[in-house]
């Protein structure tokens, strides 16, 4: 379920003691022992990349808790396999996990798919009104394979993990023919914090039995909060509720006309395309990601907690019946492309 992560921290008393430890454990073992020119000693292990400040006794890992575990990120990320994952990462630098707190958490998960999920990925349109913003695809790619949501201390993530997959060169796991990537990215402490009703959450959190509930449970909420395009069924409907339930998916189209009408009028009618839109909803029944993201995530949770019940999805999801659609008017959002690049940060207000 985890994937990319940021943790920090500060060694515990007595220092010399564990600085010791932390410099000959592991994770250290091939380090030249030579400092950067920010007073940094660097080391590579496993996937990560760790950071430690000699005399200032704190230090900084980034990087895949899944590729440290399993060598890569492609596969299924149980509950069991974070434990033992948490507690060899720990152990590796030689550290208390209580030590190593989490300040940014990917959190998602890897359906497989039957077909190329470039259809589904197309009928993205917002989440909670940020739209979805195409990132540009690796060289040789005609097509992004990736869209992001943006909100001020977290990221929504979509994307074909199966295409970059095989433009990588990285056979699939067994049993899989296509892949859809689904994540919500954590960029600040505080929304974890809150999730999880813990003040700080450390790696000896993340196993955790309701802490895997509490996350697998926001991974299904906010797929639900997810608008998609929908094929549309205008028959039986006068002009103007067809009219309106074509222009009222965008977010973009009530922000524009909301100056100039009276507010009873605008939300008179946002609660009539709200009801046209359960509607359509309906008919067009669920798409059959809907019913996949469930059963993966029910895989991905502890043993003993699987009977418990299960998060309903939120009220604002555009659900298509086809897996393979052809989207009309492009094949992604029109927000444009963002860089793809791991040191920057685009955010915009939640």
């Amino acid at each position: 379920m985890y994937d990319n992560l940021h943790l920090d921290f500060d060694l515990p008393h007595p220092l010399s003691q564990f600085e010791e430890a932390l410099l000959n454990s592991p994770a250290f073992a091939d380090c030249n022992g030579v400092l950067d020119k920010h007073g940094r000693l660097r080391a590579e292990y496993r996937g990560l990349r760790i950071d430690y400040r000699p005399g200032q006794y704190r230090g900084r890992v980034r990087g895949s808790l899944h590729t440290f575990s399993q060598g890569s990120n492609y596969g299924v990320f149980a509950a069991a396999e974070v434990t033992e994952a948490c507690a060899a990462l720990a152990a590796s630098l030689r550290l208390p996990p209580e030590v190593l707190v989490v300040r940014r958490l990917e959190a998602g998960v890897n359906l497989a798919v039957p077909t190329s999920p470039k259809a589904f990925l197309g009928t993205l349109v917002h989440h909670k009104g940020q739209p979805f913003w195409a990132i540009k695809p690796p060289r040789g790619v005609t097509r992004p394979l990736e869209l992001v949501a943006l909100h001020s201390a977290y990221n929504l993530k979509y994307y074909d993990k199966g295409a970059y997959a095989f433009q990588q060169g990285i056979p699939l796991p067994m049993g899989y023919r296509h892949m859809l990537r689904f994540e919500v990215v954590f960029t600040r402490a505080r929304n974890l914090q809150q999730l999880t009703g813990r003040e700080e959450v450390t790696l000896a959190d993340l196993p955790a039995p309701d802490v895997l509930v509490s996350v697998a449970g926001h991974l299904h909420k906010q797929w639900g909060l997810t608008t998609r395009r929908i094929p549309m069924d205008y028959a039986g409907l006068p002009f103007n509720h067809a009219a309106l339930l074509k222009a009222g998916v965008g977010p973009e189209w009530w922000e524009e006309v909301r100056p100039g009408i009276p507010k009873s009028t605008f939300v008179r009618n946002r609660a009539v395309f709200r009801q046209l839109l359960k509607q359509a909803e309906q008919r067009a029944g669920p798409h059959p990601y809907d019913l996949l993201l469930p059963e993966h995530l029910e895989a991905l949770s502890p043993d003993d907690t699987r009977e418990a019940e299960r998060p309903k999805s939120g009220t604002v999801c555009h659900s298509c019946n086809q897996l393979d659609l052809d989207v009309q008017g492009g094949e992604f959002a029109e927000g444009g492309l963002i860089e793809a690049n791991e040191g920057s940060r685009h955010s915009l207000a939640a």
